[in-house]
């Protein structure tokens, strides 16, 4: 069920801690749309992908976190999820004793070929860090590439001594 709200009322500050308690709640995606509203008046669009029976749930806390004066649900809307399963990488410096593991969300098309990877942003950065530290200077951008990669085609790969590789 996709659920729609839409505020002139609230700071774009209180968004992100609004996304966060709606995921707490049972939400499986949220979106928060930057818009006009009447008036000329900035405000949110927030689009809330759920089950029906978090709707009462999450429409309570709207009414008290954003004031929200109602909800929009779009029970007719078809939501086809993608078959996904997380993959674990390990990364290793090849001359020092650094070995770090990664989880890569791989989703798959409707014949089952991965079509996509997304390593997990967290452990991204925490990697980063910790390769820096020992000395390895790679961009998040950089690492997320690599890492995606190696998931999709199924082959380890090594950059700068640093290698990925499948579990």
């Amino acid at each position: 069920m996709l659920v729609m709200v839409n505020v002139d009322n609230v700071v774009g500050e209180a968004v992100p801690y609004v996304i966060e308690k709606l995921m707490g709640l049972g939400a499986e995606s949220v979106h928060a749309i930057p818009a006009i509203t009447k008036k000329g008046r900035p405000g949110f669009i927030f689009l809330i992908d759920t089950a029906r029976e978090n709707v009462e749930a999450i429409g309570d806390f709207l009414v008290r976190e954003i004031s929200t004066l109602g909800l929009r649900l779009f029970e007719e809307a078809e939501h086809i999820k993608f078959d996904s399963e997380m993959k674990k990488v390990r990364l290793a410096l090849q001359d020092k004793e650094l070995s770090l593991a990664l989880h890569v969300k791989v989703v798959r098309d409707s014949q089952g070929l991965a079509a996509s990877a997304k390593a997990e942003y967290e452990e991204l950065r925490a990697a980063v860090n910790a390769l820096a530290d020992a000395g390895v200077g790679i961009s998040l951008t950089a690492l997320k590439e690599l890492v995606e990669t190696a998931v999709l085609s199924g082959e380890g790969k090594v950059y700068q001594g640093l290698s990925v590789d499948l579990e």
